[in-house]
């Protein structure tokens, strides 16, 4: 009996073949997300029985049309081509392009579900309050409690699969400098890219986007040509570096935020003045 954590990504189960007779388990699995579906449904084939306990109204997760926690931004698409993301027993539709939309990847994963017998197995609506160790003789067990428009059910399983992902809750890290600039202006706003959906939102604007792995970098590229000025701050960057006819400046680790709204370099890093080219008014 285990309680196993999933990433967002994928979940394979194995099972191993024995002489001795293959047991039945109940298994509650958390999220009906990427992981949560894929993991079902070898869990099914494995003679498992198993409930899917999804909050929203179908399968998909992030993905869904109408999901519970909506941190896929409006113009997304996929950084992995489709030959890598689906299932080597259901291709996607030959008329999507190698790199799909948060819409098409949601209908995937829907279709996913209805291939392999999946959405008769999951309980939707329904969001988990409490997973527990069962008082029970034997082997350990799991109480699972839920709620389903608002009215409280539990049920006892003998294995739990969390397969809620990690984009719930947003982390933010402080910036040097942070108070004293936002007390500047009170114009300006520090956000997370969790409430970020449209690049009108900051037109004519100067935007410090912090990160430069691929929702960062995806960012910055929707605000090119609607933000007065992007600024990317990312570790791999030593030194400032700006690209003029971009409207764009990379700025290292350590960079501070200033009352005046500008940048300043790191200290001890490079001058320790104020960057160059480009500077202006931050948001």
């Amino acid at each position: 009996t285990t309680v196993c954590m999933c990433s967002a990504a994928a979940a394979v189960l194995s099972v191993a073949t024995t002489s001795a007779p293959r047991l039945s388990r109940r298994v509650a699995v958390i999220g009906g997300g990427s992981a949560g579906v894929v993991t079902a449904r070898f869990l099914k084939r494995a003679g498992h029985d198993a409930t899917i306990f999804e909050a929203g109204s179908t399968v998909g997760g992030v993905w869904a049309d109408n999901p519970t926690n909506d941190v896929v931004y409006k113009g997304l698409h996929t950084n992995l081509p489709t030959v890598v993301m689906q299932s080597p027993d259901l291709d996607f539709a030959s008329s999507v392009p190698s790199y799909i939309t948060k819409e098409m990847l949601g209908q995937y994963i829907e279709a996913y579900g209805r291939e392999f017998g999946l959405l008769q197995l999951a309980t939707f609506g329904a969001t988990v309050t409490r997973v527990a160790p069962a008082a029970s003789e034997g082997a350990p067990r799991w109480t699972v409690e839920w709620t389903v428009d608002d009215v409280a059910h539990s049920d006892v399983f003998d294995a739990v699969v969390v397969a809620t992902g990690h984009y719930n809750k947003p982390y933010m890290p402080s910036l040097p400098g942070e108070e004293n600039w936002l007390a500047g202006d009170a114009a300006r706003r520090i956000t997370h890219s969790l409430h970020y959906d449209d690049p009108d939102d900051f037109r004519g604007q100067s935007v410090l986007v912090v990160g430069g792995r691929s929702s960062g970098v995806d960012i910055a590229r929707m605000l090119y040509g609607v933000a007065e000025w992007v600024y990317v701050l990312e570790k791999k960057c030593t030194s400032a570096t700006t690209h003029a006819a971009e409207a764009v400046t990379h700025v290292p680790l350590g960079t501070r935020l200033c009352r005046n709204g500008r940048l300043a370099a790191p200290r001890g890093g490079g001058g320790g003045g104020e960057e160059g080219e480009g500077e202006g008014e931050g948001e």
